[in-house]
Formats: structure tokens, sequence, C-alpha cells
């Protein structure tokens, strides 16, 4: 494409405007940042009041589910049975399947701790599997 068609003449305003860009990038940047700490706020709201809800609904076998068991169910249904523990925590949080005693939704170092203290995990460098 020729430098004086439509790029070339995006290109040419940008220059132009380079601080301008450049301030606007950091808004944007800012922006999403704060957004995504909002929104992780909320799903540890919602997955708070989900469990919650769950002890009215749910038989008390359910609510008592241990971590590893947790683990270990969600292993069994991933490809491979390896995942980071981010992305462990996370799945055994959107499906109900643990909570802390206090209500909160299990966080990845819990995951970690978990691993250094049971044979029947092991860490990879893809993440924590099943043994």
């Amino acid at each position: 494409m020729e430098a004086d068609g439509y790029y070339g003449l995006v290109a040419h305003v940008v220059a132009a405007r380079r601080d301008e860009v450049e301030q606007d990038l950091i808004a944007a940047v800012e922006e999403r940042d704060r957004l995504a700490a909002a929104l992780a706020e909320a799903e540890t709201r919602v997955a708070s009041m989900q469990f919650l809800l769950s002890l009215v609904d749910a038989p008390a076998e359910a609510v008592r589910t241990s971590l590893h068991e947790a683990m270990r169910t969600v292993l069994q249904s991933t490809p491979g049975h390896v995942m980071p523990a981010v992305e462990l925590a996370r799945e055994i949080n959107r499906r109900g399947l643990y909570r802390m005693r206090d209500g909160r939704p299990v966080e990845a170092q819990q995951i970690h701790a978990r691993v250094g203290n049971r044979d029947d995990f092991v860490r990879t460098p893809r993440g924590i599997g099943l043994a």
C-alpha cells in the first residue's frame, strides 16, 4: 500500500498527535486495570453469596466436600489432568465444589499448600496434576 494511502494518513495523524495518543493509552490501561480489579472483587462477592445460598439448598454432605476432593474432581475432568493453580481454584469456585469455613472461595495459594501435603497431586511445569 502506498505511503499516501489510508494507513499513511493515519500514521501521519498519530505521529502529529503522539503525546495525546500516549496519554489516551495510559488512561485506557489504568481504566482496564481498575475494571479488572473491580471484576475480581465482584466475582468473589458473587461466589460468596452463591455459597451462602447453597447452605440452604444443598444437602449437608455436599457442603462438606474437602479441597482435595474438589481438586481431584476438577483435574479428572481436565484434558491431561493438569492445570495451573489459579485456573484450578477458579474452576473449583465456578463449580461451587469447595468453600473455606468462612464462606470465601478457595484461592490459588491454598491449592499450592495442599499439593505439598498430599501424595496424590504433583507439580509440573504446566501446573498441578494428579499423581
